[in-house]
């Protein structure tokens, strides 16, 4: 597939690296930060030179990309059209900083360029069978329609795009409709979470009027998700679980076995975390509610997910008691629960991880503050609420969360903490966000490519959004004071591919 707009021309990879405007800033001024006398780096500053690099390095030969990225940064390749690819993400920033006011309008030129890249990839990846927002084509067609400021702009690549994701999406609802027709238990994580599933591929969706007969199908299916399904244990006695308790993750090609000793790996588990689990859902159910988009019992599944995301909420120190409270003031959510400790008599105290978006209590928090303020359940926000605090309350509360980028390092937490923070109006929380971005700025380092290390096994996909710098610029972009600020929310703003808006 050809990225291709009527109203943009295209960029060329023969133009000069002047093309793209100076290095500090967006527009004639310096309306971005700068580096200090002591080597210190402001969010502005940042932002503005991995932008400057992204743009500078979509001018080198592929070789010499790659060559240089073994030094530290994130690989070009292999490239993926999703969100989980090289050139996706790097459009979505592109596009997003575009908006600024007084950016450099040769910031929508590079936007294409990067897209077009992603474009590239878009054939082998539906030949490969990839699916969803972050390996497949629906993160090609959330930055093109991210990118569009008409309805002409993308129109024959978005049409496309769209056609196939939505034969994606029938085949998955088929499959999974087939699965609970025979009576199997057991709902693979990749057809219904936020990275691969329906969950994310929902929210694009919700994005575009037009396609709000798909938006309801899969909410359908998650409704459906919600009801209980009998199990035999291994004590050959039948029990109850939720529907969405899934399988074990297959261990990837070339991975490592994981140990026998992780339940994940063996024997299947309920997710809680916002990239795989329950609370991925929830968030997509009460985002549409709060629109006006619903469906037959969507507010009877929201409370199922909700209750049980409250039933296992823990305390430090403290033991469940089939509440999910032990009393204490500091509240958390674990990432996964074994079929025996959801079948225990009494909820089991499960440790602490580290809190970041895929996983823990900040993606957790902000799925049950959508759903609070979906239904009016006050007591759900302010839950949520107690939660976010928590972690921050707690001099330990970000042990682990080393890295910076979104989806288990700095820059996830921060962009929730500043979600949540706006819609409580806490002016305490909202300077907390500020104290992330400086710690996500103390992270960069001039002498990588992008500015920051990132964390990737052979087995992951390159991806510079959720892993890597341009996913880390997005974050603190939003912290801005120069970032558009709209009056409504926007119909598809960067971090709906988080289901965090």
């Amino acid at each position: 597939m050809t990225a291709h707009t009527e109203s943009t021309a295209d960029a060329e990879s023969t133009a000069n690296a002047d093309t793209y405007g100076g290095r500090s800033t967006y527009g004639a001024e310096n309306t971005y930060g700068t580096e200090d006398t002591e080597g210190r780096w402001d969010p502005g500053a940042v932002v503005a030179e991995v932008v400057a690099r992204v743009r500078e390095r979509q001018l080198l030969p592929a070789a010499e990309r790659q060559e240089g990225d073994r030094d530290g940064g994130e690989p070009e390749g292999p490239n993926s059209p999703g969100l989980g690819g090289a050139w996706t993400g790097k459009a979505l920033l592109l596009s997003e900083v575009s908006t600024a006011p007084g950016a450099d309008p040769a910031l929508r030129r590079a936007a294409h360029a990067a897209l077009a890249r992603a474009a590239d990839s878009a054939g082998p990846a539906a030949s490969a069978g990839l699916t969803g927002l972050y390996p497949g084509l629906g993160g090609l067609a959330f930055a093109a329609k991210h990118a569009a400021r008409t309805p002409r702009e993308y129109a024959t690549l978005r049409t496309r795009l769209d056609a196939a994701l939505r034969t994606e999406v029938a085949a998955t609802l088929d499959a999974e409709r087939a699965r609970m027709a025979d009576g199997e238990p057991g709902a693979p994580r990749g057809r219904f979470d936020v990275i691969g599933g329906m969950t994310g591929l929902g929210r694009y969706f919700l994005a575009e009027p037009a396609d709000l007969d798909t938006v309801r199908d899969i909410l359908g299916y998650l409704v459906a998700l919600t009801e209980p399904v009998t199990v035999r244990g291994e004590d050959g006695a039948v029990r109850r679980l939720p529907g969405w308790y899934s399988p074990p993750w297959p261990v990837p090609p070339g991975a490592p076995p994981r140990a026998s000793t992780d339940p994940v790996a063996r024997e299947p588990v309920l997710d809680l975390g916002l990239a795989h689990g329950a609370a991925g859902p929830l968030a997509l159910l009460s985002l549409c509610r709060s629109r006006g988009v619903r469906v037959p019992d969507q507010d009877t599944a929201i409370r199922r997910l909700a209750d049980w995301l409250l039933s296992w909420r823990q305390h430090e120190g403290g033991s469940g008691n089939g509440n999910g409270d032990s009393g204490g003031s500091a509240p958390y959510w674990p990432a996964l629960v074994t079929r025996d400790q959801e079948w225990a008599p009494v909820r089991p105290h499960l440790n602490r991880r580290r809190a970041t978006w895929c996983y823990g209590t900040p993606g957790v928090a902000r799925a049950l503050q959508l759903a609070g303020t979906a239904l009016g359940e006050e007591a759900w926000v302010q839950s949520a609420a107690d939660g976010i605090r928590a972690v921050f309350r707690r001099p330990d509360g970000l042990q682990g969360v080393e890295e910076p980028g979104l989806c288990h390092g700095l820059a996830g937490v921060l962009q929730i903490t500043g979600r949540m923070a706006a819609d409580l109006d806490d002016p305490a929380l909202a300077a907390r966000a500020d104290e992330l971005a400086e710690r996500v700025c103390a992270a960069f380092d001039p002498a990588l490519p992008y500015g920051f290390a990132t964390s990737f096994t052979p087995y992951d996909a390159p991806s510079t959004f959720l892993l890597g710098p341009a996913g880390i610029a997005l974050a603190l972009h939003g912290r801005l004071a120069t970032a558009p600020r709209p009056p409504a929310p926007e119909p598809l703003p960067w971090d709906a591919a988080l289901l965090l808006a």
